[in-house]
């Protein structure tokens, strides 16, 4: 405020101490004190800047570590449900901006204050020319206003169009980035189609780029005009007064500088409001993305089972599951009614898509029921800590994502608290001993190739042994192995059948597989399709009772005879 203030009254200052033939040293005097103030404010201006961007940067990394953390912590469900993941996004997009909103509403209500005092030092000096000049520049003024909230509103409406449309064009430029998919990119000569999709997306951004553009042009043309027209009214009045004599040069200087000024501070007054209002609404994607609703008890709950009370029964009573996305009347699982008894080891077998899968994120906790309750040693896993309750799991599921890390931190999910013997027992418990051997580095070397130059790469069998291996690190009470050896060759997968017995010692196991010859060593298995189980039993009970299961166990044991008769 001081500064525009400061130079507008030294070009008046300046202009009346040449009409008045003051010495040259009182002109150099001038000057001199001048622009050693204008220094000085500069310094200082530089100084706070500076300040200013470390700390900004600073909170952009807390915000986005609080998101980032919510996001880890948050039921599963909720990472797997597009709307949550759309208000991930917006907050995210905030954090990651530089200006996180919370933080930088405090700088625009401190500029919407300091825009008022502006308004109230420079039209006290206004108001004694002429009021109509305030009068326009007000007008004007609310009219910016009108127009930028005009503007505000209709991207606030919009924007869920295009956060959407963000989101598939990040996931198709990611692809090119993944070493993962770059050998299927090139076999498959994938990157026209790839190309043609992501540029009809960028296309389908674009209309509403434009659209934002188009209105964003109209408002500032308006502006301009409403400015051609407010300067043309002051320097109209201004003239007259020189003409009549009431004024001089330098207090029209002056006075043009105090005009084009409360102008600027009412402008100022319109952005800052409005950057208040967008800011508030940005607040308001953190407050959405925090306060959705968890389901699972995240604070204090049951306690854990002792050892005593080791292994652990898991009993469903009447579960249902469907997707959020999905229609309420089809379900993924319906009406389960099973109890995994302590120590048992349950498989689960099943077509594709009759949810087996679905039925060990229930199991796991990671998703909630649609109905019906899910119980550990008698007591409703709603009850525990769901973090405490993730405890009690060693899983490997069939999506395989690994780290950019060294052996060691993946097996051990640690960066400083390895137990280095431990990590090499497990490895060799679960068939990688001899690859990570032949390593440079041994359980030293780093994963993810791309990501560091002496990264090594994994075959698919590797990778999912190395699963195997962080899952029986964590030695943890139940066991879950969903497709276990569908990377595996035949010889590694019997391997891995000799060894289970060992691997699931006082523990309960559930083991999901296609391949029924695999099932053969669980104490019970149930058959499941269409999301519910409609076979249950040991393997020579379902075998006695000829259906659904000893069908496929039959086509299956065709399949691999008429393989052996080829060969």
């Amino acid at each position: 405020m001081f500064l525009p203030l400061m130079a507008t009254y030294f070009s008046k200052v300046l202009i009346e101490a040449v009409e008045t033939k003051q010495s040259v040293k009182t002109v150099v005097l001038i000057i001199a004190v001048y622009f050693s103030a204008f220094l000085c404010i500069n310094l200082f201006n530089s100084f706070c800047q500076s300040r200013l961007q470390m700390r900004q940067y600073n909170l952009s990394c807390l915000y986005q570590n609080a998101i980032s953390e919510k996001h880890m912590r948050t039921d599963y469900a909720n990472t797997d449900n597009p709307e949550a993941n759309i208000k991930y996004q917006n907050a995210m997009n905030d954090a990651c901006s530089g200006q996180c909103s919370p933080e930088f509403i405090w700088h625009s209500l401190m500029s919407l204050l300091i825009s008022f005092l502006g308004i109230f030092t420079y039209g006290s000096l206004i108001i004694t020319i002429s009021p109509w000049i305030l009068v326009i520049l007000f007008l004007s003024a609310y009219i910016t206003y009108l127009i930028s909230r005009w503007q505000r509103n209709y991207i606030e409406k919009n924007k869920d169009n295009w956060v959407a449309i963000d989101r598939k064009i990040g996931y198709l430029q990611s692809l090119s980035e993944k070493f993962d998919h770059s050998k299927d990119i090139r076999i498959y000569g994938m990157f026209d189609w790839l190309t043609e999709i992501l540029t009809k997306f960028q296309n389908d951004r674009f209309v509403w780029t434009k659209k934002v553009s188009a209105r964003s042009l109209g408002g500032s043309i308006i502006g301009a005009l409403l400015m051609l027209i407010q300067n043309c009214v002051a320097y109209t009045v201004l003239i007259i007064m020189v003409l009549r004599g009431d004024m001089g040069a330098g207090d029209f200087v002056f006075y043009f500088g105090i005009i084009t000024g409360f102008s600027a501070w009412l402008n100022g007054i319109v952005n800052n409001y409005n950057d208040v209002v967008h800011k508030s609404i940005k607040i308001g994607y953190y407050r959405e993305y925090f306060e959705i609703e968890e389901k699972y008890k995240h604070e204090k709950g049951c306690p854990l089972p002792t050892k005593d009370e080791l292994p652990v029964d898991i009993e469903f009573f009447d579960v249902s599951y469907c997707y959020p996305s999905e229609d309420e009347e089809k379900y993924a699982l319906k009406n389960i009614n099973l109890k995994i008894r302590k120590g048992e080891k349950l498989a689960i077998v099943g077509q594709n898509g009759a949810g087996k899968t679905t039925l060990v994120k229930l199991i796991c906790g990671l998703y909630y029921p649609s109905s019906g309750d899910i119980k550990l040693n008698g007591c409703s896993i709603t009850q525990y800590n769901i973090e405490d309750y993730y405890s009690l799991f060693s899983v490997v599921f069939q999506d395989i994502y690994l780290l950019p890390v060294s052996i060691a931190e993946f097996v051990s999910s640690s960066e400083n608290k390895i137990d280095r013997e431990r990590v090499m027992a497990v490895i060799e418990q679960a068939g990688l001993a001899e690859k990570i051997n032949s390593l440079p580095n041994g359980i030293d070397s780093r994963l993810m190739k791309g990501v560091f130059d002496d990264s090594i790469e994994m075959s698919g069998g590797e990778k999912q042994k190395l699963m195997l291996a962080r899952a029986l690190y964590k030695d943890a009470p139940v066991i879950v192995l969903d497709e276990p050896t569908a990377a595996l060759d035949p010889i590694a997968e019997n391997e891995l059948y000799l060894k289970y017995n060992d691997l699931t010692k006082n523990k309960t196991s559930v083991y999901i597989s296609h391949r029924l010859s695999s099932t053969r060593f669980c104490d019970r298995i149930i058959y499941l399709e269409n999301g519910e189980i409609i076979e249950f039993g040991t393997h020579d009970e379902l075998m006695k009772l000829g259906g659904k299961y000893a069908h496929m166990f039959d086509l299956q044991s065709h399949y691999y005879r008429r393989n052996l008769k080829d060969e």
